[in-house]
């Protein structure tokens, strides 16, 4: 009587077999190799493993751990069982050549994520509207009009130009902007600020004392009221915009670059001891060596959102479906990383669909967006 363990050996014994001769076989013999469910299986948990060791010859993972993991997945025996020794000459065979055929197909077969694809932008289930409270764990939202010590609040704007301190507290505020949507504050001394999507305002009620400063993160226009004996400062986590009265776009998203374009006036921009002056039409971009490069710009590019419109002239891809997952809140996964330098030209309302946003994508002659539910899929797209 055959015993089903060594049906399985003999079985296996002919998958690595057929594996070694994978740079022969078509991508259609291969597909037909794995329409076998336990082929398939074994040739997933053989590629975990492989994965493992190619991670371990960098010292990240625990080798052992995963063939503990394997074994007990594939129901092998003890470390001196025949099954053990065959399956250990497996994953020496997907060392070679034919193993890196292997996992290229089983990536493109099961859509596995590796080193050459990225997930771009995350969606988040964040609230999905304008919220305000004292700190960042006591926020409410903000649903209908109110009116509380000549602060005015309503969906689509804060205002606290005629606020009145009561028993002398001058409290912190924050507010923030769920991606999808912006939202305008008015400071105590009228100052303008219009936040972006997902972007926080942290603010006094009521300025006092030498400075007038405020913390950003996200990105927001600002219009100052000018105030020559009283600067305003805006701090992020990496730079300080010092200003007496201007107009000027700061975007200081996390994971992102940091930009400061100036409108009108002047400002000082200051990391780390850092500091340069912008002039009118300039914008400082905070570089990985902590340096600031200033050019002059089209300022519109940085400028256009807030006025309903998405402006890319000359965008490297990254940033684009950055922008793009702050507003539409979806999934990016970008295919191969080449594309990520790829550099735009287009302007988009912001009020079209996300399928409107794609078929503009779908027009580059380099690009396929692929939107399947709330994920944009981005590859290369195919020559005919």
């Amino acid at each position: 009587m055959i015993d089903s363990e060594d049906i399985r050996d003999k079985k296996s014994n002919s998958l690595i077999d057929e594996f070694d001769r994978l740079e022969q076989k078509s991508s259609a013999e291969v597909d037909a190799l794995l329409q076998d469910e336990d082929n398939a299986a074994q040739a997933r948990a053989i590629l975990r493993y492989r994965q493992t060791r190619m991670k371990h010859q960098m010292g990240k993972l625990d080798v052992e751990g995963e063939w503990q993991r394997f074994c007990s997945d594939q129901n092998i025996g003890g470390h001196s069982s025949a099954k053990t020794v065959l399956f250990r000459n497996v994953f020496y065979t997907v060392s070679s050549i034919a193993a890196v055929v292997l996992i290229v197909f089983l990536v493109s077969h099961w859509g596995w994520k590796q080193e050459d694809q990225m997930l771009a932008f995350e969606a988040n289930n964040a609230p999905k509207t304008i919220m305000i409270g004292d700190k960042d764990n006591d926020m409410e939202p903000i649903n209908d009009e109110q009116s509380d010590n000549g602060i005015l609040l309503s969906q689509n704007k804060a205002d606290f130009s005629k606020v009145r301190i009561v028993n002398g507290k001058n409290a912190t505020k924050t507010i923030t902007t769920p991606r999808g949507k912006d939202y305008e504050v008015v400071l105590s001394d009228g100052t303008e600020v219009l936040l972006n999507a997902d972007s926080k305002l942290i603010f006094p009620v009521q300025f006092s004392g030498e400075n007038r400063t405020v913390r950003l993160v996200g990105e927001a226009y600002f219009k100052v009221t000018k105030n020559k004996h009283c600067p305003f400062i805006v701090m992020t986590d990496k730079v300080a915009t010092k200003v007496y009265g201007t107009e000027f776009n700061l975007k200081a998203y996390p994971h992102s670059g940091v930009n400061v374009t100036l409108i009108s006036g002047s400002v000082a921009v200051n990391s780390e001891g850092k500091e340069v002056m912008l002039k009118p039409g300039q914008n400082a971009e905070l570089n990985s060596n902590h340096e600031f490069e200033v050019t002059t710009v089209d300022t519109e590019c940085y400028t256009q959102w807030k006025d309903g419109y998405f402006y890319f002239d000359n965008v490297p891809l990254i940033e684009v479906v950055r922008d793009l997952g702050r507003w539409y809140n979806v999934n990016i996964e970008i295919r191969d990383n080449s594309l990520m330098s790829y550099r735009l030209h287009f302007v988009a309302s912001r009020k079209a669909s996300v399928k409107e946003f794609v078929d503009n994508l779908n027009v580059f002659n380099y690009l396929s967006v692929v939107q399947k539910g709330n994920r944009l899929i981005i590859d290369k797209k195919e020559n005919k």
